[in-house]
């Protein structure tokens, strides 16, 4: 181990030693040799620090920035991001505002392709996407990479209507709807998205009103009530399902929460005050029934996992496995839904019944819900309740 360690830090100068002290003392001690040790002898993201290390200059994001985008290829995206977790979590680099970087970095890619259209797709995305990313994480938090792929969705589809516009000879200006709707036709289920491109455009005055239909959501599917408490209630009773499980499973049972919120809770969102436990989803901190608030205390208290996450400390409810970081929604939508809990039905039902009881007002800020979200699902719990009581009025008419 202390051979590889010594293979890799020794090309760095004098000079910079001190940016990679943290790294190389942390991978001498890790818990896990083994893993580090893997790591060390057959990553990619290790010949990628390798190959950086030895350019013999202090190593920056932006230096990671240009490995990421320098092939186009996403594996070296993935890569470089990979090492970045590290890096960051290892004290090499500073933090930054990773989503901002990653939504700007796309738009390179796309404008490097489509040179002609850079002025617009720049205006957009710093006018209007980076703003409304900012904002719905720095307000509704949780983590990144759903908000990332919201970005990339807008800007891919943004560039492929200028593009096809301008294969046809069309500015943006002399976009008609008539254009608009045969583009649309090419294929409805994503290309619905240019609709957020659209409206801007016509804000800023560089296209014509042009309408785009949102695109059309199938009505949300739930379970039974009595399957939603049986899981519930499994999820707080049952000590054979993974701790883990248990408690994701219970928060999106009871609270509707998406998984991407889920994964990113911190263990700063439990709160003890007069012998109450509380967890802040969003601005208000939520009174625990006894069985969940012992679930969740013991799972904030479990013995720190090993391996990588093992490294460097962490203020996760549901680490992951890489130091620093969270477990990632994916991951943590495959572990649930192996224990038979369905991540969407569960959700519909959970909201269904919370907004039955409580105004939008009161939803939103303890859900993290936009109130526009909020009275929706108020909507769909009023429309579910008043079919129920129809269907109940119907059978006590009916003849024996």
């Amino acid at each position: 181990m202390e051979d590889r360690l010594t293979a890799l830090f020794d090309a760095v100068p004098d000079s910079g030693a001190s940016q990679y002290a943290h790294m190389r003392a942390a991978l001498a001690e890790c818990p896990e040799p083994g893993t580090a040790l893997s790591w060390l002898r057959n990553s990619r993201s290790a010949r990628l620090l390798a190959d950086l290390i030895a350019a013999g200059r202090p190593l920056t994001h932006a230096d990671l920035d240009a490995t990421a985008t320098g092939t186009g290829s996403r594996s070296d995206a993935m890569i470089a991001d990979y090492l970045r977790g590290l890096l960051v979590a290892y004290q090499v680099l500073p933090e930054r505002d990773e989503l901002s970087a990653r939504i700007t970095r796309h738009l390179d890619r796309v404008t490097s392709r489509h040179p002609e259209h850079s002025v617009l797709l720049r205006s957009y995305v710093r006018w209007s996407l980076l703003p409304r990313a900012r904002r719905h994480q720095r307000l509704r938090g949780g983590g990144v990479k759903h908000r990332i792929r919201w970005a990339y969705t807008r800007i891919n589809v943004a560039a492929d209507f200028l593009t096809t516009m301008a294969a046809h000879g069309l500015s943006l200006g002399e976009v008609t709807q008539h254009q608009v709707d045969a583009w649309l036709a090419g294929n409805p289920g994503t290309r619905h998205e240019v609709r957020d491109f659209v409206v801007w455009a016509h804000r800023r005055h560089h296209a014509r009103a042009l309408e785009v239909p949102h695109r059309p959501k199938a009505d949300p599917v739930g379970l039974d009530e009595d399957s939603q408490w049986d899981l519930l209630h499994q999820c707080l009773t049952d000590t054979e399902l993974p701790l883990d499980v248990r408690s994701a499973g219970a928060i999106l049972l009871l609270f509707g929460q998406h998984l991407t919120r889920i994964s990113a809770l911190t263990t700063t969102a439990l709160s003890t005050a007069d012998d109450t436990t509380f967890l802040t989803l969003d601005r208000t901190p939520i009174p625990l029934p006894a069985s969940l608030a012992r679930l969740l205390t013991d799972l904030m208290e479990r013995p720190a996992p090993t391996g990588w996450a093992a490294n460097t400390p962490s203020g996760w409810l549901f680490p992951g496995h890489l130091p620093g970081a969270h477990l990632s929604a994916a991951v943590l939508g495959r572990r649930l839904a192996a224990h038979h809990i369905p991540n969407r039905p569960a959700r519909n039902t959970a909201l269904v019944a919370v907004a039955q009881d409580l105004p939008p007002a009161i939803l939103g800020p303890m859900l993290g819900l936009h109130p526009i979200t909020a009275s929706q699902w108020r909507r769909r719990a009023g429309t579910d309740w008043t079919a129920y009581l129809a269907a109940r009025a119907d059978g006590a008419q009916s003849p024996p």
